[in-house]
């Protein structure tokens, strides 16, 4: 929700407007935000999404009128149910912590079911900060089997309401012909029979995508692809190599234009890998020769830092500066990802699981487990996942019962811990090991609202 920003600058000539009455005490919301340029004062409540700009100078009056709903009331009864509409004040008696609460309960049980496939742990590459160990696998006609009969016990048994599948890997489009296109066209099919609403999507290196694969993605109801580059040409070129390419930047970069070009349901999330020695300016102009302005708005850039880099705040107004550029070349950004189904990752649903080559059934894709040779669940032949010691539902704990997340402003866009790190026991607090500051993001996300 956003405010009409001409009726917000003049609430405080609107007082005689006629008079707003309740008949509850109100408070404000603990989820707002009052963020501060130059020349503006932001206002953004995480828990309802709403926002609104004032100059800075009405806002300073607004601010101290926010302190003092009453006298709010009074002064502007206008302006005072705006902020009641955008959640910015509530009821005395409402409790905002069990609203999260409900919301996240439902959106655990919500029966979206998202199911993420591992056609092999093989790849063509071996990135050096990549958690997997790349050995040589395929799944087998018989787990392809299992993996079918699951689709028809979630479909026929649990009543899902929509199926999404996510290939990953390894490089799943190394199987592209065995896996992705059986397993794809069996799922469409059956979801088609019984109006179910399907979507693929994969997580790729994007090597593999040549012209000849990229030309069947349409018919295969592929959505969207998130592919990686590692930082600029040079670099990326050092950590991501194979025999008999020159350049696997120009290359991969090459494929994305080609998919865009000629499948106009899909859109890519070009994520950027980086260290901070191996992301500047630059990458803006290197990406820029290869992709056509034409297909740039179906391309969202996501920087993301390597996980054994040391966080860096100060690093952030670089990566606010390389967003813009890409923002001016005609590319969508995420310059903060305002997280609204109250889950603090996708693990912690219900209605989520992976299957790897071996038949062996995970929750999340980013830890050893996968090659556990006791695994915490196993694909039935039958379609059935049977895990040990309940491991599924105790992904779905609320991992932000704890002091620390219940008394955070931005609990509701955050949600918590890694739901398996909270099974392990850990305690820690997720924007301690990034680079982003949330207030800053938050208020470049706002800024460029207005542009």
């Amino acid at each position: 929700m956003i405010f009409n920003p001409s009726i917000a600058c003049n609430w405080i000539y609107l007082s005689v407007a006629g008079d707003i009455h309740t008949s509850f005490s109100m408070k404000p919301s603990n989820y707002t935000f009052i963020l501060n340029t130059e020349d503006h004062k932001y206002w953004y409540n995480v828990l309802s999404h709403s926002f609104f700009r004032l100059s800075k100078e009405l806002g300073e009056k607004i601010e101290h009128l926010y302190k003092d709903i009453d006298n709010l009331q009074k002064v502007s009864p206008s302006f005072y149910k705006k902020l009641i509409d955008g959640r910015f004040i509530i009821e005395d008696e409402y409790d905002e912590l069990n609203e999260i609460r409900k919301n996240h309960h439902n959106n655990v049980h919500k029966k979206d079911y998202f199911l993420i496939i591992l056609p092999t742990l093989n790849c063509n590459y071996k990135c050096w900060y990549c958690i997997q160990d790349h050995i040589p696998s395929a799944m087998s006609d018989s787990t392809m089997e299992a993996v079918k009969r699951h689709i028809d016990y979630m479909i026929d048994v649990k009543k899902i309401d929509s199926l999404h599948l996510e290939w990953f890997g390894g490089e799943p489009f190394m199987l592209f012909n065995k896996v992705i296109i059986p397993v794809s066209n069996y799922a469409i099919k059956k979801c088609e029979a019984k109006g179910i609403p399907f979507e693929n999507s994969a997580t790729t290196n994007g090597y593999f995508i040549s012209p000849k694969i990229s030309n069947k993605l349409t018919d295969l109801k592929f959505s969207q692809f998130q592919i990686t580059l590692d930082g600029e040409k040079k670099f990326h070129d050092d950590v991501k190599f194979t025999k008999g390419c020159v350049s696997t930047f120009e290359h991969v970069l090459e494929n994305i234009n080609h998919i865009l070009e000629h499948n106009e349901s899909i859109n890519i999330i070009l994520r950027i890998n980086y260290t901070h020695t191996s992301l500047t300016k630059g990458i803006v102009d290197e990406v820029n020769n290869f992709i056509s302005s034409t297909v740039r708005k179906r391309i969202t850039i996501v920087p993301k830092k390597v996980w054994q880099e040391n966080s860096d705040k100060s690093f952030n107004h670089v990566i606010i500066d390389i967003l813009d550029l890409f923002s001016q070349s005609g590319y969508g950004v995420e310059r903060w990802h305002p997280n609204a189904n109250f889950l603090p990752c996708y693990v912690n649903s219900e209605f989520y699981n992976t299957i790897s080559y071996n038949g062996h059934a995970h929750k999340c894709t980013a830890c050893d487990d996968l090659y556990e040779k006791n695994p915490k669940g196993v694909l039935m032949p039958n379609g059935i996942i049977e895990w040990k010691d309940d491991f599924d539902r105790q992904c779905q704990q609320a991992t932000f019962e704890n002091e620390r997340c219940l008394a955070c402003k931005i609990l509701p866009v955050c949600m918590g811990l890694c739901p398996r790190d909270f099974i392990s026991g850990k305690t820690y607090c997720k924007y301690d090991h990034i680079d982003e500051d949330f207030e800053t993001t938050l208020l470049h996300h706002l800024i460029h609202q207005y542009d």
